[in-house]
């Protein structure tokens, strides 16, 4: 066994989630986008901590404060070394991203004034669409949007276009959740202080996978989370020089952040006190501070090398599968492959690889103009981690290549005459889950006249469309489709329940004991269980309403 190799498997070894069993599978856990898994060091320093330091920080003259505090600002120290900025001072707790993005935009937008504008990409997450928007209405700002080319790189020429004397900000992802794209960061933000803007950047997918030097990017902002990042929940980081933190307004009060109060005046604390307002996450700190140490004794190159080899193997064989088509193929991408699978929905591929142990990110991945843009209602997202092996990339492509076969499943019972039944006398969660897509794949589709905006079901995710009439008898008949395979095989159930029944029997039928009896909650992921309930509360409202017409 090479060294490479030896040192790959230790770092995986660290990794206790990745050791357990999903669906009497070994988990493979292609989700790291969405978060990290965290090694023993990072999860020994919470637990010391609040075995051993625990206390609130700053202020108090007691020894475990002392011991808190120490801790706490350590990580503040290691965490401005990680990013090579300038002082600790530029260093802002938060928790997370998002956070950090509205604190910039409800602090530093208090200077905006009425035509200033804001520049901002198609590619966004919606952590950085929404707090601007939300500034330009109460400011009556514009937004300007980067559009993308064919393969999911920044139009370049049309950045450089859209900047005016009037933009005050600009406001970019480093790299993209939702296509892996790398953006050209260190350059747009030399043409955005050219053209006097100034310039926020999302590293919360970037970090994950390469070293940021803010002061190298000449970044004004900096943000990112520590769960993506090997580290706990609810903690993230706002970097900003030094001369602008000091001219933002606080944008929380409370303890902490104030020098001294009184009922006439209160005169705020120095960087960063006064933008960290209250009791903070303080084992969230101190565990990413260990993340950061952890991460820094690893060799880099070995990692980068690590994470190409596993999105190279990853392509190579999905583009050998019927119907696989990348979602974006841009210049520079970091180890994440999005993309379509002809015939399949999203969330059905999602539940199929999960059946396997196999977790991936479906949807829009809180990118929907992106996927506006692109014309998709989402994608599937596999996205590699250090931790992940070639092996666990081999078995995602085998299992991604089998959802294109031809199922061997026995015949599927009629869907109005026997369905019910027929989970209920199931051997298992997995022959039930085989009878529910079946039964999916044979329920008859919607009229495209009727899956309008009106017939749409609040609280899916994939598009479910619910029409209702009443027949002559005042029974309730029912329409129902859905363009996951899954969602409407549970449709197809709820039409055995429900269809052709008056509004007395339907809400007669107690649904809740029927779920729990066929292990639906235990076994849907949470979305998909709350897009089934907002099918139902819509079913039952209908029958409340018929009920007393």
């Amino acid at each position: 066994m090479s060294d490479r190799t030896l040192a790959l498997d230790h770092i995986r070894a660290q990794m206790p989630t990745l050791l357990q069993q999903v669906n009497n599978s070994q988990l493979i856990y292609l989700d790291n986008a969405a978060t990290t898994h965290k090694p023993e060091a990072v999860i020994q320093a919470v637990d010391s901590f609040y075995r051993y330091h625990n206390s609130n920080v700053h202020r108090a003259s007691h020894a475990l404060s002392a011991e808190a505090t120490s801790r706490f600002e350590a990580a503040r120290e290691q965490t401005a070394k990680f990013l090579n900025a300038a002082s600790a001072q530029e260093i802002i707790w938060t928790r997370g991203t998002t956070e950090s993005i509205n604190l910039v935009a409800n602090s530093l937008g208090e200077h905006f004034t009425e035509g200033d504008e804001i520049l901002i990409s198609t590619m966004e997450h919606h952590a950085n669409i929404v707090p601007w928007q939300m500034l330009a209405e109460r400011k009556k700002l514009s937004i300007k949007v980067i559009p993308l080319s064919e393969s999911g790189d920044l139009d370049s020429q049309a950045f450089s276009n859209l900047l005016t004397e009037k933009t005050r900000l600009v406001a970019i992802t480093h790299v993209s959740n939702a296509l892996g794209t790398i953006n050209p960061v260190k350059e747009m933000i030399r043409t955005a202080h050219d053209a006097g803007a100034l310039v926020l950047v999302d590293g919360a997918q970037a970090l994950p996978h390469f070293r940021v030097d803010v002061k190298d990017l000449d970044a004004d902002f900096y943000v990112f989370s520590g769960h993506k990042l090997y580290a706990p929940t609810g903690v993230g980081v706002l970097y900003g020089k030094q001369h602008l933190l000091e001219s933002m307004p606080p944008w929380q009060g409370g303890g902490e952040m104030i020098k001294k109060v009184s009922f006439e005046k209160t005169t705020y604390n120095q960087l960063p006190f006064k933008f960290e307002a209250g009791t903070p996450n303080i084992a969230g700190v101190i565990g990413l501070g260990e993340a950061i140490n952890w991460l820094s004794k690893l060799d880099q190159n070995l990692l980068h090398e690590h994470e190409q080899a596993l999105f190279d193997k990853a392509l190579d064989g999905c583009s050998q599968i019927k119907g696989f088509s990348r979602i974006g193929t841009p210049q520079q991408s970091v180890s994440l492959l999005s993309f379509t699978l002809k015939g399949q929905h999203q969330q059905d591929i999602g539940l199929m690889l999960d059946k396997r142990g196999i977790a991936v990110r479906t949807g829009h991945h809180c990118a929907m103009p992106l996927m506006s843009h692109l014309g998709l209602s989402g994608t599937t997202r596999a996205s590699f981690a250090f931790y992940n092996t070639l092996d666990e990339v081999e078995l995602f492509v085998t299992a991604l290549d089998e959802l294109n076969k031809p199922e061997q499943f026995h015949t599927p019972v009629s869907i109005h005459t026997g369905l019910l039944q027929q989970l209920q006398h199931s051997r298992g969660w997995n022959e039930r889950y085989r009878e529910i897509m079946l039964a999916g794949k044979s329920l008859p589709s919607m009229p495209q006249s009727l899956k309008v905006e009106a017939n749409l079901v609040n609280g899916c995710e994939s598009n479910t469309w619910l029409y209702h009439e009443s027949d002559r008898s005042g029974n309730l008949v029912f329409k129902v489709d859905s363009d996951a395979r899954i969602i409407r095989g549970l449709l197809a159930l709820l039409m055995e329940i429900f269809n052709n029944k008056t509004p007395e029997q339907i809400l007669a039928q107690d649904i809740e004991k029927l779920f729990i009896e066929l292990e639906l909650e235990k076994h849907l992921s949470p979305s998909r269980g709350n897009g089934l309930k907002a099918v139902v509360e819509r079913i039952y409202k209908i029958a409340r309403q018929s009920e007393s017409a």
